[in-house]
C-alpha cells in the first residue's frame, strides 16, 4: 500500500530553477575549501567522496569541486567573481592574498559596474576575482526584458486568525519560500503567524512575506497586525473580515494569484466565497471540503503545492497574453 502522507523527511522540496551552480576541478578537495572559506566565506553544505559543494549562502547557488587527477584551470581572464560587502573586507584580502602569494593581478580602480577588483589564484590556478562596488544586480534591474518585467507569483494563504495550526502553516510556509513565491497573508495572528514563521524561517529565498492588514478608519492598524513576521505591511483603513464592500479580504484575495486555504473560521470561509466569486484558482484543507465539495482540497502540503504549480502554468500564459 503506498503511504498517501509521507512525513517531512520523505517530502521533496520543488525542483531548481534557473543557474543553480558551477563545477571547478581541483587535485585537492582539502587545499581548495580553505582557500574558498579564507577569501569569499564559503562553507561546505555537502560533501561525499571526492566531492564537496560549497555555498557562501547569500542566494540559493554553489560551487561544487571535484578531485581528478588532472586539473585544467579556468583562467587566465574567464573566472568566478565574487563581490565583497565593504572596501574594508576588500582591502584586508587583498593583503591576506599578497602575503600568501595568491595575488595574480591587481587591484584595479573603477567606477563602472565592475567596481573594483582583483585576479587570485586558487590552489589549482583557477582565476577568483574579488571586487568591491559591482553593481551587477542594478544593471539587469535597469535593462527590461524583452519578455516584459518579471513578476513572481503571489500565493495567499488564508486561515484562522486564532488558531495557529503549526503543523500545517509552518511547513506551508517553507514549501512556499522554497518554491520562489511569495507570501500574502492577513497578516495578523493565528495561522497568519504561523505560516509567516515557516516562509521567514527559509534563507536565503527570493520571495518577500507580504500582509494587507485591517485598520480603523484612520488607518491605524488593528490590535494584533501586523504580526512581526511581516515584511512588507500593506496598511487599510478596512476594518471588516466578511464579504461585505469594506472588507479588507477583497484585497487579500484579489492581490492574491493562486489561493491556499487553511482551517478557520467566519473570516477564512469569506475569503474562499469570494476566491470563488472572483475566479482565483483556490486549494482548501479538507476541513472545508464538506462546506466547498466542489473545490480541490488538500491534507498534505505537497498536494497544495502540486496544485500550485499546476495552475500556476495555466496563470502565466494568461498573464503574459
Amino acid at each position: 500500500m503506498t503511504d498517501s502522507n509521507p512525513p517531512e523527511s520523505r517530502r521533496q522540496p520543488p525542483p531548481d530553477r534557473g543557474l543553480t551552480h558551477c563545477a571547478l576541478e581541483c587535485l585537492s578537495l582539502d587545499r581548495s575549501i580553505p582557500f574558498y572559506e579564507k577569501f569569499g566565506g564559503f562553507e561546505v553544505v555537502h560533501r561525499r567522496p571526492a566531492v564537496a559543494w560549497i555555498s557562501d549562502r547569500t542566494r540559493p547557488f554553489a560551487l561544487v569541486l571535484v578531485e581528478t587527477s588532472e586539473v585544467r584551470p579556468i583562467g587566465p581572464f574567464a573566472h568566478l567573481g565574487f563581490a565583497c560587502g565593504s572596501r574594508a573586507e576588500f582591502d584586508r584580502l587583498i593583503e591576506l592574498a599578497r602575503a600568501e602569494g595568491s595575488l595574480r593581478d591587481g587591484p584595479h580602480e573603477g567606477n563602472g559596474p565592475a567596481g573594483t577588483w582583483a585576479f587570485l589564484d586558487d590552489p589549482d590556478g583557477n582565476t577568483f576575482e574579488i571586487s568591491v562596488g559591482q553593481s551587477v544586480e542594478t544593471a539587469i534591474a535597469a535593462e527590461p526584458s524583452p519578455q516584459g518585467g518579471f513578476r513572481r507569483t503571489t500565493i495567499g494563504v488564508m486561515g484562522s486568525g486564532d488558531d495557529e495550526h503549526p503543523e500545517l502553516a509552518e511547513p506551508l510556509g517553507e514549501a512556499i519560500a522554497r518554491a520562489g513565491f511569495e507570501l500574502l497573508t492577513g497578516g495578523g495572528r493565528g495561522t497568519m503567524t504561523a505560516v509567516s514563521r515557516g516562509f521567514t524561517r527559509v534563507w536565503p529565498r527570493a520571495g518577500r512575506c507580504l500582509a494587507i492588514l485591517r485598520g480603523d478608519a484612520s488607518g491605524v492598524p488593528l490590535p494584533g497586525y501586523p504580526n512581526h513576521f511581516v515584511e512588507n505591511p500593506i496598511f487599510t483603513h478596512l476594518p471588516a473580515g466578511g464579504v461585505e464592500h469594506d472588507s479588507r479580504n477583497h484585497l487579500n484575495v484579489l492581490s492574491s494569484d493562486i489561493i491556499i486555504a487553511l482551517p478557520g473560521g467566519f473570516g477564512t470561509g469569506s475569503e474562499i466565497e469570494l476566491s470563488i466569486r472572483y475566479r482565483k484558482p483556490v486549494i482548501v484543507h479538507e476541513f472545508w471540503a464538506d462546506r466547498f465539495p466542489a473545490l480541490p482540497s488538500w491534507k498534505d502540503v505537497g498536494e497544495a503545492l502540486a496544485f500550485v504549480d499546476a495552475r500556476r502554468s495555466d496563470f502565466i500564459e494568461q498573464r503574459n497574453a
